[in-house]
């Protein structure tokens, strides 16, 4: 299964993913897949692993390109979301060509 197949699996499913890319091995949660300036984007919300500028206690924002991803898994874990899902997806995508559901309030 391609890095793509496996980040729009776990959107549809909102399942978490352990990914690596730049050197680090990140948990995610993806929520959109699109496009930015052509390329393929991901949107998610990182929960714990590594990063060079740190980590949030309860999650941030990230956007990775999907080229850039080495490795993707599904595992197991509690899905999170975040606030401002609609503007991060926004500000991070040109396109969106799929999207986790948002729940109705």
């Amino acid at each position: 299964m391609t890095v793509h197949e496996v980040l729009r699996l776990a959107i549809t499913f909102k399942r978490c993913v352990r990914i690596r890319t730049a050197g680090f091995s990140r948990d995610i949660c993806p929520h959109a897949l699109g496009f930015k300036d052509g390329s393929p984007r991901v949107l998610v919300l990182q929960y714990d692993g590594a990063s060079v500028s740190g980590l949030a206690g309860g999650g941030q924002w990230r956007a990775f390109f999907v080229h850039d991803i080495a490795e993707a898994t599904i595992i197991d874990g509690v899905w999170r979301s975040g606030p401002n899902l609609v503007a991060k997806t926004e500000a991070c995508l040109d396109r969106v060509e799929y999207q986790t559901r948002i729940s109705a309030a």
